[in-house]
């Protein structure tokens, strides 16, 4: 009852475009799309973003990162690789203010129909006063591609096509095993996954709407 009550909580808030990947949190299925983290320093880990990238407001010096690939019942988060800090990307000759980010495009095995995925890209960035990440996105890494209901469907054009497909389990997945993030052990595809699709389909409207105007 609780995943079904929060898989509708999230359609309702992220529109159909998420209605998609929450329909059966029973489902057999994964789902291929672009997932969005922050890096805890204490920790030193990547963690789940608590809000999507057009409402969240990095402050200087935050470093966050997006992961597309391939999220279901037996690999429920998949966290940008690499363990870089801030420091170590901007390093001490970073204008002020600025952040780090981190674009995972991805393995080729969680690549859609046979893609070529770009490389992973680290780079410091300069950061405008109260800008959200999807306004740094639209500046650093266009195009953007979004689906009528406001989920990031693309970023820096990858992929050019689909928007949180399902994928059949199975297929997509990476064939290393690659280890959930935080070490969790797996569990229900209904909440991780609905948390993923959710962080980056809450985008907030008038957020978006910035975001959407300097990609076009």
């Amino acid at each position: 009852m609780a995943g079904a009550a929060l898989a509708s909580v999230i359609a309702s808030l992220a529109g159909p475009g998420a209605a998609l990947a929450v329909a059966d949190d029973g489902a057999e299925n994964a789902y291929r799309y672009w997932s969005f983290w922050s890096w805890e320093t204490d920790g030193e880990g990547w963690v789940y973003a608590a809000e999507g990238p057009g409402t969240f407001r990095p402050g200087a010096g935050d470093l966050v990162g997006l992961r597309f690939g391939v999220s279901g019942e037996r690999d429920d988060r998949r966290a940008p690789r690499g363990g870089a800090t801030y420091a170590e990307i901007c390093g001490a000759e970073a204008a002020e203010p600025s952040m780090a980010l981190v674009l995972d495009f991805g393995t080729a095995e969680e690549a859609p129909g046979g893609a070529a995925p770009p490389e992973p890209r680290a780079e410091c960035v300069p950061l405008p006063e109260r800008a959200t990440v999807a306004e740094v996105l639209a500046e650093v890494a266009p195009p953007l591609r979004y689906d009528q209901a406001g989920l990031l469907c693309g970023i820096a054009g990858y992929p050019v096509s689909g928007c949180g497909d399902p994928v059949d389990e199975g297929n997509g997945q990476n064939e290393g095993g690659e280890e959930n993030a935080a070490g969790d052990g797996g569990g229900s595809v209904g909440v991780p996954l609905l948390v993923g699709v959710g962080a980056v389909a809450l985008l907030g409207l008038a957020g978006w709407a910035r975001a959407r105007r300097r990609a076009e």
